[in-house]
């Protein structure tokens, strides 16, 4: 006689669904790595050159005079210094802000702040989806081996890896213990993406087990299949941005070098 709580073997096509999906979400993470780290390497470099041509032009204009209604005024170069410095704390900042993303990619971050980057437009909307593909994969194999959704719930609080939906899981695995309705603990996940209210909306329902397992089974799909469209979106989004950010950290850089060599230029006519 079985057990209702025996773990049962996996078969051969489901083992290769999880494996297909475990790629989809390593795949997805790499490839944010990748944009983001391209990304931010183009802002760095942006602002070290900017930074530098803005110190050379106000080296060489120090101690320039100009007349000034036929007055001698040394330039004042202090306000290109400024900009630069200022340069020098964006590229410091832009590099912290790429060391919290690689951790957020990663799933490395506390509880605490994945509530706060998760809402980061493109990168944000990405990871949310992929921690969701994962916590329903984790609920599909644990339905797979017949056991409850309270079991599932308390294995998923330490198989996903975004901190926020462990937590949640491990709270959501209490409640069904005590006897709340598994759409209502849904309802209450940290991630609200189509899929999961999809399956909040069949849990008011009594499903077979069969059934259940099917409907997991179709939300873990859909997850990697919005990460992949996702992905799409946040590449092309953020390295257009940092396209733009660079070309204009530059241009302005340009634009401060050409008026500060006119007014010295003007101190040479005299």
């Amino acid at each position: 006689m079985t057990h209702p709580h025996e773990n049962h073997a996996i078969g051969i096509a489901e083992q290769a669904e999880l494996e297909i999906w475990q790629g989809i979400r390593d795949d997805t993470r790499r490839r944010l790595l990748k944009t983001v780290t391209v990304g931010v390497i183009y802002l760095i470099a942006a602002l070290a050159v900017g930074a530098y041509l803005i110190v050379t032009i106000a080296d060489v204009g120090r101690e320039n005079v100009v007349l000034r209604g036929w007055q001698p005024v040394v330039v004042d170069v202090g306000w290109m210094l400024t900009i630069a410095t200022g340069y020098g704390a964006l590229a410091v900042t832009a590099f912290v802000g790429y060391l919290v993303t690689l951790l957020w990619i990663q799933d490395k971050l506390p509880a605490a702040a994945f509530q706060i980057v998760d809402g980061v437009p493109w990168i944000g909307s990405t990871i949310r989806v992929v921690a969701m593909g994962e916590f329903c994969q984790s609920i599909f194999q644990s339905l797979l081996r017949s056991q409850p959704i309270g079991v599932a719930l308390d294995q998923a609080s330490s198989a996903v890896g975004h901190a926020g939906m462990r937590r949640w899981s491990a709270l959501a695995s209490k409640r069904i213990e005590f006897g709340h309705p598994l759409a209502h603990v849904l309802q209450s996940s940290p991630i609200q993406d189509p899929p999961l209210s999809a399956v909040a909306a069949f849990a008011m329902q009594k499903l077979p087990a069969s059934d259940s397992v099917d409907v997991w089974r179709r939300a873990t799909s859909e997850c990697h299949l919005l990460a992949q469209s996702r992905l799409d979106r946040t590449a092309m989004a953020v390295s257009v941005c940092c396209l733009l950010a660079s070309v204009f950290i530059a241009f302005f850089a340009l634009l401060l070098s050409g008026i500060a060599m006119r007014t010295m230029l003007q101190g040479l006519t005299y």
